[in-house]
């Protein structure tokens, strides 16, 4: 398998004390601009400056505690991690390149924070939320596989704050709860985008007809970007798939909860949000 989807889990210790932002998407963002840069400034402007959707997502700091009242304090020493997906082979490589330079220890810097990069893991034994595979594997493991019962039973995992754009009103709104029209519909758009196939619109009629909320565990939370607020769920969500004759529908639905571990799912995944995983 030539992979294609990366995930990766970058490693992080702090070197020094300082206190920054409790919502850090918008500064991983631009840190992911700066690395870039450096490797490559002409494949950053291209992508920066790029109105289609980004082939990349990336978190905000993970284990570095809660944020106390819209600040987050860091301590020299403290360890934690960051997340980037990937979606281009190209794109990784240019990225990765920045962590190869073996002339310096690289660093990531947020506002007044230098975070020293300690390890960079990339398979699925070295963390659960890295990892690696194919748009040819994903597609092929599902036409491939056998359908049982439990293939009609999604369960989904939102890390982060997750909200879809409506499109369909005639006023800006977001979707804050679990809608799987939303979802499902927002992931086969990602997945048609990566592949050039034409699966969107199926998806979405499939997922208001047949797809319910059986369980939910969700609350909603306020995420800061840089020049405003959002309101994006959080939790666990499982879903049933009830129209079972429809096979070509069940393994694509499958096919793209698999997807959302690289691409993510709704609004501002550059900045954080919309992170996601299946649940085995």
């Amino acid at each position: 398998m030539k992979p294609d989807l990366y995930a990766l889990v970058i490693k992080l210790t702090a070197a020094n004390t300082a206190t920054i932002n409790g919502t850090q998407g918008h500064l991983c963002h631009a840190a992911f601009y700066n690395i870039m840069k450096t490797v490559d400034p002409a494949t950053a402007a291209i992508l920066h400056d790029s109105t289609s959707r980004k082939p990349f997502t990336i978190s905000q700091l993970q284990g570095f505690g809660r944020h106390q009242r819209g600040k987050l304090p860091i301590r020299t020493g403290q360890t934690g991690h960051i997340r980037v997906t990937l979606l281009d082979p190209t794109l990784f490589q240019t990225f990765i390149a920045y962590f190869l330079d073996g002339t310096k220890r690289p660093t990531i810097r947020l506002n007044a924070a230098e975070f020293v990069i300690s390890e960079i893991l990339n398979t699925p034994t070295s963390h659960k939320r890295a990892g690696y595979t194919s748009l040819d594997h994903l597609r092929d493991h599902w036409q491939q596989t056998t359908l049982t019962p439990q293939h009609h039973a999604i369960d989904l995992r939102f890390a982060s704050p997750t909200t879809y754009r409506m499109y369909d009103r005639p006023y800006r709104a977001y979707e804050v709860v679990p809608n799987p029209t939303y979802i499902f519909g927002n992931l086969a758009r990602r997945w048609d985008q990566l592949t050039g196939e034409e699966t969107a619109e199926t998806t979405r009629e499939y997922a208001a007809q047949n797809i319910i909320v059986t369980r939910h565990r969700t609350h909603t939370e306020m995420y800061k970007l840089r020049h405003a607020q959002q309101v994006g769920f959080m939790g666990h969500v499982q879903f049933e798939l009830k129209d079972r004759a429809d096979e070509n529908s069940v393994r694509h639905i499958n096919r793209l909860a698999d997807l959302a571990f690289y691409t993510g799912s709704g609004s501002k995944t550059t900045h954080g949000m919309g992170q996601l995983r299946r649940e085995q």
